[in-house]
């Protein structure tokens, strides 16, 4: 009977030796996390990203102004290859007006340096009004904004807006987005979607790899207390 539960003891000491190691190794860097940087650290493997279905929900949108592209894709705004905001609800277009670029989203205005750094944001605090729909600039390079309750015109000098019924712009329109351009965005996109930190995380609660993941775990689990009881049986029997 000891002989049974000896052998029995190191067989499965062996199967599960690799998971406690990479259980211990895994939760001292959990621990800490803050310091080694694991929660702003992202997964770049495509076959861990393909495992989470980190992908965008819908295609790209583009406009491009000046041979720049401002592109969103789901709730991420991008200035060529930079992102510069997260949760927008939509693009509406991009104009360039002397040496910054104009971007509208849902309720604000981005006005942006040549290099895609983001200078100042307006939303309605400083006029900018509800329900947008398209922008684009006047002959006089007055942005002009059409809206869900009619047209307006300012000057980003000085942010003094006029409503009209109708204007006639200029209008920013979608462009078709560059290839490599897209693959790139796309590759971005998946990249910045998933933590080291998520992921080990997972793999501690086996949900990495689903339902059946936990209850692996739990199986692990027990196994691990019926070592600890098998041992403390053997030695109190050695006695």
């Amino acid at each position: 009977m000891f002989a049974i539960f000896q052998k029995w003891h190191r067989n499965v000491g062996i199967i599960t030796a690799l998971f406690v190691i990479f259980l211990v190794i895994s939760g001292i860097a959990l621990n800490h996390s803050d310091g080694l940087s694991l929660n702003t650290r992202h997964i770049k493997s495509d076959w861990i990203l393909d495992l989470y279905k980190i992908k965008p929900i819908n295609a790209p949108i583009s406009f491009n102004e000046k041979n720049n592209w401002v592109t969103q894709i789901d709730q991420r705004i991008y200035f060529n290859e930079q992102e510069i905001a997260k949760d927008i609800e939509q693009l509406f277009g991009v104009l360039s007006i002397d040496d910054y670029f104009v971007v509208a989203t849902t309720g604000q205005l981005m006005l942006i340096t040549r290099e895609g750094d983001v200078i100042e944001r307006l939303s309605g605090s400083e006029g900018v009004p509800a329900g947008m729909r398209a922008i684009g600039l006047s002959e006089n390079n007055d942005v002009i904004i059409k809206a869900a309750h009619g047209f307006y015109q300012v000057s980003l000098d000085d942010l003094e807006w006029q409503e009209f019924d109708h204007l006639d712009a200029s209008w920013s329109e979608p462009s078709p987005i560059k290839p490599e351009l897209e693959q790139a965005l796309l590759k971005q996109y998946r990249g910045s979607g998933l933590s080291v930190e998520r992921v080990l995380l997972d793999f501690h609660s086996g949900r990495i790899v689903g339902e059946w993941g936990v209850y692996l775990v739990d199986i692990a689990a027990i196994l691990f207390l019926l070592l600890a009881l098998s041992g403390c049986w053997m030695w109190w029997m050695r006695r």
